[in-house]
C-alpha cells in the first residue's frame, strides 16, 4: 500500500507534470483505492445487535448520499453535456472514492475494538483529504472542458494521505487493544450522518443562489433543512433519554455496572494520556442482609435508596457513584493525585454513611466496608483495578473497627494476612466449607417436600459467610467448578439420610460448559448411592440462552432420571423454545416477584403469569422469597404449589433438619417449624 503510494508521488513529482487522463499515475491511484477498498473490508467488525446493524447501514448510506451530492454537483453536473472522455475524467476518481468512503464509513460505525478508534479515523481523515483532491479536480475538469491538469494539488493530496496512514499505522502499533468498545465512542462516529445531512441541504441551498433561482427553491430548501433539523434534534433527545435510562441503575439512579465501567475505561484512558493517577473505591453495605430479612424487601429497597444518596452526595466533581449489584457500590476517581486523597474520599464516605438511617421508623445503621485501589498511567486494567479494590474491601470488612477502609497496597504489603482470594482457594481442602438445607414446603398444608442445598464459607477470621459473599469470587478466580463439584457430592452424601425428599442442588454456568460435566455427575450419584430421580439441578435463564454443551448435559442427566429446575424464573433471557424444547421439569419464581404481592392485580400479575404458564406446561412451580404469611396466603390463592423462604424455615445445618424431621409427625411443618 505505501509502495504505491510512493510510485504516485514520485510520477506526479516529476517535471512537467502535466499529464493527459488518464496517465499512468491515475491508473496506479485507481490500483491503490481497489486495494484500500479491500483493507476495509478486511478489518474484523464488532457484534451488533439486528437493530444497531439496521443502524449503521443507515448512517452509511446517509454519508454516502452526501458525498454522492458532492460528485454530481461538483463533477458529473457540470460536464454532463460534455464529451463522454470529459465526464469520465471529472467524475472517475470521485465516485471511486465516495466507494472508498462507504467502505471506511462502515468500518468506523462497526469497527471491532480491537482495531482501535485513532487509526480509524486517521484512515478515514485520509480517505476525506483524497475525496475533496478528487472532487476539486474534477470540478476543474468538468468546468474547463480539458483533460490536462497541473497535478501539484494532487502531489499535495497524495503526500498528506501517505502521511495520515503512516500516522494510522503508528497509532496502531502503539495502542495494539482496546478492551470495551463503549469506551471508543467518539464525537465524530454519532455526528457523521447528522453533518452529511447537513452537507447535502447546504448544496442545495448554494446551488439555488448560483443559479438566480432563490424563489422557490431556497426557501423550500431552508424550509426542509429546519424540519429536518427538528426531528434530529428530537432523535437525539431521546436517543440521549434511551442511554440515560439504560446506563443506570433503576433503584438509586447511580450509574449501573455497565455504564461504571465504561467510565473506569475512560478515566484509564484519558490517565494513561495525561499521566494522571485513577483510583476505584468498592463499598459493601454493613448489615443490609439484617434489614432486608427482618424488615422485608421494601424497608431493604429504602435503605439502598437513601444510602445511594448519601454516597453522591459525598463525592466531588466529575468522580461517580454506581451500584454494582446487590449493597455493593463502586465509585470511579478521576485524577485523584495519590493514595492520601483517596483516603481522603473514602473517610467522607464513611462518615456520611456512618449516620443512621431511619426506616419506618425504625433507625438502622448504614455503615460502610470501602476498598481502594489506585493505577497510575497505563499500570492496570479496568478488570484488575476492579479487583484490587474488591480485595481491599474484604480486607476492610475483616480488620472492623469504625474506620472500614483499606487501600489495596497496604493490606497486601505490610502483613503477612493471605489474600481472600488465596484463603477461598483452600477452603474447600481444609474443610471450611459447609452445607445448610433450605426446606421447600407445599402449599396450603405446608408440608416438607424437598430441600436445597446451600454453599456457606467458614471463615477462621470473617466467621460464617453466606454464599453472596464468596460466589462471585469463585467464579473470578476460577474456583467455581471446584466448589461446585464438592457442594453436588455432599449433598448427595447427605441426600441419603432423607431418602423421602428431592434435594435441590444449584449449578454454575462454568459447570454447565465443561465438556465432562454430565459423566462427574452421574459419577457422583452413584459412587454416593443417592436415587437419581430425587436429586433436582437448579440453572438460572441466561444458562439456557446458547443451546448447544449444556442442552446436551441436561438432555442426557434427564434421561438418567435427574430433574431439572429452571431458578430465578421471570429476571433472565428464557423463551419458550427453551421451556418447550429443553427437559425443565420445574420453575422457581423468583423472589423479586414474590416480593410484589400486596394483594392487587397489578402486584400478582407476574407471579400469577408464571404460575398459568408452568401449568400450562405440565411443570412444578416454587416460588422463593416468601417472607410472610400475607405473601404465602396470596400465593395460594393464585394456584402455587410449593414455596420456600424465611417464613417457613430458615437454612438449617443437616443435624437441625434431622431433629425437625423426627418431631414432625407426619414430616409436616405447620406452626411448628415457625414456633
Amino acid at each position: 500500500m505505501f509502495l504505491l503510494q510512493i510510485v504516485i508521488t514520485l510520477m506526479l513529482a516529476l517535471p512537467d507534470a502535466r499529464l493527459v487522463f488518464p496517465a499512468p499515475a491515475d491508473l496506479v491511484r485507481a490500483l491503490t483505492i481497489a486495494v484500500l477498498l479491500f483493507a476495509a473490508y478486511s478489518f474484523p467488525l464488532s457484534s451488533i445487535t439486528p437493530l444497531e446493524r439496521r443502524k449503521a447501514v443507515f448512517d452509511v448510506l446517509t454519508v454516502v448520499t452526501a458525498g454522492s451530492m458532492l460528485v454530481w454537483y461538483l463533477a458529473i453536473g457540470p460536464s454532463v453535456h460534455a464529451d463522454t472522455t470529459i465526464v469520465v475524467a471529472a467524475s472517475a476518481f470521485p465516485i471511486l472514492d465516495v466507494l472508498l468512503l462507504m467502505g471506511f464509513a462502515r468500518l468506523l460505525f462497526r469497527a471491532s475494538p480491537s482495531v482501535g478508534r485513532t487509526p480509524v479515523m486517521l484512515l478515514v481523515a485520509a480517505v476525506v483529504v483524497q475525496f475533496a483532491a478528487d472532487a476539486r479536480s474534477g470540478y476543474v475538469t468538468a468546468v474547463t472542458g480539458g483533460t490536462r491538469l497541473d497535478d501539484r494539488v494532487k502531489l499535495i493530496s497524495v503526500i498528506a494521505v501517505l502521511a495520515l496512514m503512516a500516522a494510522a499505522v503508528v497509532e496502531r502499533c502503539r495502542q495494539p487493544g482496546i478492551a470495551d468498545p463503549r469506551a471508543e465512542r467518539c464525537l465524530m462516529r454519532g455526528n457523521l450522518p447528522y453533518g452529511s445531512i447537513a452537507l447535502g441541504y447546504g448544496l442545495m441551498l448554494v446551488a439555488a443562489v448560483r443559479e438566480n433561482d432563490a424563489f422557490p427553491w431556497s426557501g423550500l430548501t431552508i424550509g426542509a433543512f429546519g424540519i429536518t433539523l427538528l426531528v434530529v434534534l428530537r432523535q437525539v433527545a431521546m436517543q440521549r433519554e434511551s442511554e440515560e435510562i439504560a446506563a443506570t441503575d433503576g433503584l438509586t439512579g447511580l450509574a449501573n455496572r455497565s455504564r461504571l465501567r465504561s467510565l473506569l475505561l475512560q478515566a484509564l484512558h484519558r490517565g494513561g494520556r495525561s499521566g494522571q493517577t485513577t483510583a476505584v473505591l468498592v463499598i459493601d453495605m454493613n448489615g443490609f442482609k439484617q434489614v432486608n430479612d427482618t424488615m422485608g424487601h421494601k424497608a431493604g429497597d429504602q435503605l439502598l435508596a437513601v444510602f445511594a444518596r448519601m454516597l453522591r452526595d459525598a463525592i466531588l466533581g466529575a468522580d461517580v457513584a454506581g451500584r454494582l449489584g446487590g449493597d455493593e457500590f463502586a465509585v470511579v476517581l478521576h485524577d485523584i493525585g495519590g493514595e492520601a486523597n483517596a483516603e481522603a474520599v473514602a473517610r467522607r464516605i464513611a462518615a456520611a454513611t456512618g449516620t443512621p438511617i431511619i426506616i419506618d421508623g425504625t433507625p438502622v445503621n448504614a455503615s460502610a466496608s470501602i476498598g481502594i485501589a489506585l493505577s497510575g498511567p497505563g499500570e492496570y486494567a479496568a478488570d484488575e483495578l476492579m479487583n484490587r479494590a474488591d480485595v481491599a474491601m474484604y480486607h476492610a470488612k475483616r480488620r472492623g473497627g469504625e474506620s472500614r477502609w483499606a487501600c489495596f497496597a497496604d493490606t497486601m504489603g505490610g502483613d503477612n494476612e493471605p489474600s481472600l482470594e488465596d484463603e477461598l482457594r483452600g477452603a474447600v481442602a481444609d474443610g471450611q466449607m459447609r452445607l445448610v438445607f433450605q426446606p421447600i414446603v407445599s402449599l396450603p398444608d405446608e408440608e416438607l417436600v424437598g430441600l436445597e442445598a446451600l454453599a456457606r464459607w467458614q471463615h477462621p477470621r470473617l466467621g460464617l459467610l453466606e454464599a453472596e459473599a464468596f460466589i462471585p469470587l469463585a467464579e473470578r478466580i476460577g474456583m467455581i467448578e471446584e466448589l461446585g463439584r464438592w457442594v453436588l457430592r455432599e449433598a448427595c452424601t447427605y441426600a441419603r439420610r432423607w431418602p423421602q425428599l428431592p434435594l435441590h442442588v444449584n449449578v454454575s454456568a462454568r459447570q454447565l460448559e465443561e465438556d465432562s460435566f454430565s459423566t462427574d455427575v452421574r459419577r457422583t450419584v452413584r459412587e454416593t448411592g443417592m436415587n437419581p430421580v430425587n436429586l433436582v439441578l437448579e440453572v438460572t435463564e441466561s444458562q439456557l440462552i446458547a443451546d448447544g454443551v449444556p442442552a446436551a448435559h441436561l438432555r442426557i442427566l434427564s434421561d438418567e432420571g435427574i430433574r431439572i429446575a429452571l431458578d430465578d424464573f421471570g429476571t433472565g433471557y428464557s423463551s419458550l423454545k427453551n421451556l418447550t424444547h429443553l427437559p425443565i421439569d420445574m420453575l422457581k419464581l423468583d423472589r423479586v416477584f414474590v416480593a410484589t404481592l400486596d394483594a392487587s392485580a397489578e402486584g400478582a400479575a407476574v407471579a400469577q403469569a408464571v404460575l398459568r404458564l408452568g401449568r400450562v406446561l405440565g411443570m412444578d412451580t416454587i416460588a422463593e422469597g416468601v417472607e410472610t404469611a400475607e405473601q404465602a396466603r396470596e400465593l395460594t390463592l393464585l394456584g402455587a404449589g410449593k414455596a420456600q423462604g424465611h417464613y417457613f424455615a430458615r437454612p438449617l445445618p443437616a443435624t437441625e433438619i434431622d431433629e425437625k424431621i423426627m418431631a414432625w409427625t407426619d414430616h409436616r411443618y405447620g406452626g411448628q417449624l415457625r414456633a
